[in-house]
């Protein structure tokens, strides 16, 4: 009884192995398989027998056996290889279905291949190629593959490999792996004698044998590859002349549209001359042609619209635009724009080492307010000589006399410098012309005679300014000849009735207020735009207040009595007294709700303004501390004092990132400019150094530049100040001698005393104009003193 529990293979799956193996005639099958037969017993050659591609059932080709042990060799015609090329013979006519077989002999199949299988080799999955069958073609060209005349034949002949002839079905004999020899089909010798040849596919290993990978695999796709890039897809190589589509046309062969293949080169191009001994980029020719290509230089600035060429050259840096202005003399009108120069201004010179954000112009610092006036060409320049200035560490030294003792303190900015001294005066100085503007101090001060606040003994103003590069020299019995005076000034004097009576240690101020500090424990609040009135005092320390900082908000001061108060800025009011330091706290820096201080307890904190509660320590100074300064954004503080190095701290984690070993003496002043990421130091040692506070290395030293301590060092984008123990201001210039120097400020100038200063505001005795001349400017109705 026939076994129902076999796996059943549809066989017009396999259509095109059937058609293979059973396609000819009875005759014609029989004939051919008889020759093969006897050229192989015989010994002799044999014609190469090409592989194919085709589809075939895995259980067939390589273990295809007859009863009698016999090959059964089935010759196949030859016919085009998948639509394309010709084979030496004309293709046959469509066959028939062939004969059905016996039952035994398709049960003898099956059994044998699965004997095979069991042996060890494995079956085989073949895919159906997706080549066109045969030349038929729709209306546009396209191949077109033919109908089924039913589900095991095809309705044309049967297509062959990219050989000649089809190859003549894998020799159906018995297949032995140790016994055979593997024919390539390109006139290669055999391994051995055995006519077996090599199976057409893949054989994967299994149990106790190897794999086997057949020579000759793969020559249809290459022929395939071949005719698609040598024949125009096939279309040269099919039997009756077709027509092409479109994009195979003559004219459809180039790419006009599209800009590949389109080069800026002149007629002539460049040409392959083998060992010419030219490194050539693009060798496209062998017959004409030179190893040098003229490359067409297209002028696309001038052919561009005005406005994109100015916003195509406003990307480029100075030194870039300054080689571009030599192009041509449409680049250099081009060039010479504004809106260029100065959108390269701005992105080049107002970065900053330790800020919010980058510099705003007309805050002061180095960057001019934005105006149509404004030759940003040569601001560029003059900003590039000063910096390179200051790396050469070159200026002009300015000695500003009129105090009568020590200036504890100053502050200063593009227009005037303000100086507290122990002679308890404050003093306001015009920054360009080294002119005394105003002094403000107590009665007792202003209207002694005996202290000369005006003239000396003979006659001579007692303010005026020496410089100390003209006053160099030796008179004729070789010594330094006395320095001359120069920007004589006579100021106005004021004595308001809320006043300090005791030196004055520490001040600030804004655009709208000035705040002093001093040792009578208190503090006053003055009225800039109202002719530095006094608005209030802050009375709360019982002792001297060293230092303070005020924003928009608050107020804070630090004194001998160990403490840090916090004021509203608005109404004087007292908010809170911080308490923590075990000594004097010298200074006070403040940025947002952050308060360092530092003390001669050796210790450095960090206060939380709000709270009033100390956040953070800093440790790591081994004796008392005279200064400490914040950074603008907050990041870093700066702390020096009495063990003469300086600390430079992370202030989110207390780390000290950089430690330098400055000055020989005590630390008594610290001042940290932000923007430049300069650090400037003044010690009791008498000399003002410069610091990188990003490497920490030193910069500038200016030594012996005061006669004795230096108490206070400050410096922006173009100066230094400083002051000392004794008497006078040093400005260390460095843009003094740059032309266009004065086209980096900002514009503005020394707040002048109003009209009610000048008249009945204060008490008679208030302002002395001792010598000077009182005139009312008509465009500001503002007062000035000459």
């Amino acid at each position: 009884m026939e076994r129902h529990d076999r796996r059943i293979v549809q066989m017009s799956d396999w259509a095109p192995a059937q058609e293979a193996i059973f396609g000819e005639s009875a005759s014609s099958s029989s004939t051919k398989a008889a020759s093969l037969q006897d050229e192989t017993e015989s010994g002799g050659p044999s014609q190469p027998r090409l592989r194919s591609k085709s589809v075939s059932p895995p259980w067939v080709s390589p273990f295809f056996h007859d009863d009698d042990g016999n090959n059964r060799n089935l010759a196949l015609a030859k016919s085009k290889s998948h639509g394309f090329g010709h084979s030496n013979d004309e293709p046959g006519p469509v066959r028939a279905p062939p004969p059905k077989t016996s039952h035994h002999s398709f049960t003898r199949i099956l059994r044998r291949a699965s004997l095979s299988l069991k042996s060890g080799v494995k079956g085989f999955v073949h895919r159906r190629t997706s080549v066109p069958l045969s030349d038929v073609f729709d209306n546009e060209g396209q191949p077109q593959r033919p109908p089924f005349v039913n589900s095991s034949h095809w309705a044309t002949a049967r297509p062959t490999t990219s050989h000649s002839t089809w190859h003549r079905l894998r020799q159906a004999t018995s297949f032995h792996r140790h016994s055979r020899m593997l024919y390539s089909g390109h006139g290669e010798r055999t391994f051995e004698t055995d006519p077996i040849e090599s199976p057409t596919f893949p054989v994967p290993g299994s149990g106790e044998q190897p794999p086997i990978i057949p020579r000759n695999t793969g020559a249809a796709a290459r022929q395939a590859a071949a005719s698609a890039c040598n024949g125009l897809q096939g279309y040269d190589f099919m039997a009756a002349p077709v027509p092409r589509p479109g994009w195979l046309g003559e004219e459809g062969l180039d790419d006009h549209e599209s800009g590949i293949g389109i080069a800026l080169t002149s007629s002539e191009v460049e040409a392959f001359v083998p060992q010419d001994g030219t490194d050539s980029d693009v060798d496209v020719d062998v017959a004409s042609g030179e190893d040098e290509t003229d490359i067409v230089k297209v002028d696309f600035i001038s052919r561009l619209p005005i406005e994109l060429a100015i916003q195509v050259l406003a990307q480029l840096d100075a030194a870039t635009l300054a080689t571009a202005s030599r192009v041509s003399r449409n680049w250099f009108e081009v060039v010479k724009n504004q809106h260029i120069w100065r959108e390269s201004f701005l992105r080049e010179k107002t970065g900053t080492y330790a800020t919010s954000g980058p510099v705003k112009p007309g805050a002061g610092l180095g960057v001019p307010t934005v105006q149509p006036s404004n030759n940003w060409k040569e601001i560029y320049r003059v900003k590039q000589e000063l910096d390179e200035r200051w790396k050469e560490g070159k200026s002009r030294s300015v000695y500003l006399h009129g105090h009568s003792d020590s200036i504890y303190c100053l502050q200063f900015d593009e227009s005037k410098i303000i100086t507290g001294s122990r002679d308890k005066t404050i003093r306001v100085w015009d920054m360009h012309t080294f002119a005394c503007k105003l002094v403000i101090g107590p009665p007792d001060v202003i209207n002694d005679p005996a202290l000369l606040l005006l003239h000396q003994e003979d006659g001579a103003a007692v303010h005026y300014a020496t410089i100390a590069d003209t006053d160099a020299g030796l008179d004729a019995n070789g010594q330094p000849k006395a320095q001359e005076r120069r920007h004589h000034s006579i100021p106005t004097l004021y004595s308001p009735s809320t006043h300090h009576k005791a030196s004055i240690l520490c001040l600030q101020y804004d655009n709208k207020i000035l705040v002093t500090g001093s040792s009578d424990s208190s503090c006053i609040v003055y009225d800039l735009h109202a002719g530095y009135r006094p608005i209030r005092r802050l009375q709360y320390h019982s002792a001297a207040v060293l230092d303070l900082v005020f924003d928009e908000k608050h107020i804070v001061t630090c004194s001998k009595d160990v403490s840090i108060c916090v004021w509203d800025r608005a109404t004087g009011n007292l908010l809170k007294q911080l308490r923590g330091h075990s000594g004097p706290v010298n200074a006070v820096q403040m940025r947002g709700n952050t308060i360092v201080s530092c003390s001669g307890d050796f210790r450095v904190k960090l206060w939380n303004i709000d709270t009033g509660k100390n956040i953070r320590e800093f440790l790591g100074h081994s004796k008392g501390l005279a200064c400490s300064q914040f950074s603008e954004d907050g990041r870093y503080v700066a702390s020096a004092g009495n063990d003469k190095v300086i600390r430079v701290w992370d202030a989110n984690t207390g780390e000290c990132v950089r430690a330098m070993k400055a000055h020989d003496k005590l630390v008594r002043s610290l001042h940290v400019d932000s923007v430049s990421g300069r650090l400037v130091s003044g010690s009791y040692d008498t000399d003002i150094k410069v610091w990188d506070m990003e490497t920490g290395a030193q910069l500038l030293h200016f030594p012996k530049w005061h006669n004795s301590w230096v108490l206070s060092a400050k410096s922006d984008y173009r100066r230094i100040v400083s002051s000392g123990q004794d008497p006078k201001i040093v400005i260390m210039d460095f843009g003094a001698d740059v032309e266009g120097i004065e086209m980096l400020e900002s514009g503005l100038r020394i707040p002048e005393m109003g009209r009610a200063s000048a008249n009945s505001m204060f008490p008679v005795g208030d302002v002395a104009q001792a010598g000077a001349e009182v005139k009312q400017v008509e465009t500001t109705g503002s007062w000035e003193f000459i």
